[in-house]
């Protein structure tokens, strides 16, 4: 039979087989790991991995980890360090404060004393590329604008994040956060 003939007996029409359909593959898409390193200016490295919107502090065992956004020229940046030395004291088995320099040129020489003179206990990463790698991969999550104002402080408590600060604020308001995140945490 050709194309255009017509099919005279029921036997001349062409069977079509039932074409079986092809089984659906699924790929799973691993879910993609970030890795970011913080660098202090005695080249000593915290590391922080996120995956799944959970966040692993690698060589930190305290259950919660504060990561301040700060600059050494900002001056509500500065009048913060007194409240978080205090907050690092007092919850020192409980707390771990991140420090992390953004938009600051300062020399490793510079940084060592401004740390000696604000007699700062908290550790201090001054490696600005670094540094502003997390500030553009937490910005979107937190809703800031990428060139949000300093200072900016982000809770994170077992791994999650828990809330996180724009600008100045009271220290008991911050430890009453820790408290409750406490309170959780223990049950």
């Amino acid at each position: 039979m050709a194309c255009g003939d017509k099919p005279t007996t029921i036997e001349d029409i062409p069977k079509i087989e039932k074409i079986k359909p092809r089984p659906k593959v699924i790929k799973k898409i691993a879910p993609k790991e970030y890795r970011f390193i913080f660098t202090n200016s005695n080249n000593r490295d915290k590391i922080v991995t996120v995956k799944n919107n959970f966040y692993s502090f690698l060589d930190i065992d305290e259950p919660i980890v504060m990561i301040n956004f700060f600059a050494t020229w900002c001056p509500p940046c500065i009048g913060q360090i007194p409240h978080l030395n205090r907050l690092q004291k007092n919850y020192k088995d409980k707390l771990t404060i991140l420090g992390l320099l953004l938009h600051d040129d300062i020399n490793n020489q510079d940084l060592n004393n401004f740390i000696e003179s604000q007699k700062i206990d908290f550790y201090i990463s001054n490696h600005q590329d670094k540094n502003m790698k997390f500030s553009d991969f937490i910005s979107p999550k937190l809703q800031l604008n990428p060139t949000f104002p300093l200072p900016v402080m982000i809770l994170f408590v077992k791994g999650e994040y828990y809330t996180h600060y724009e600008g100045s604020i009271p220290e008991e308001m911050i430890e009453s956060d820790i408290k409750q995140a406490l309170k959780k945490i223990e049950g």
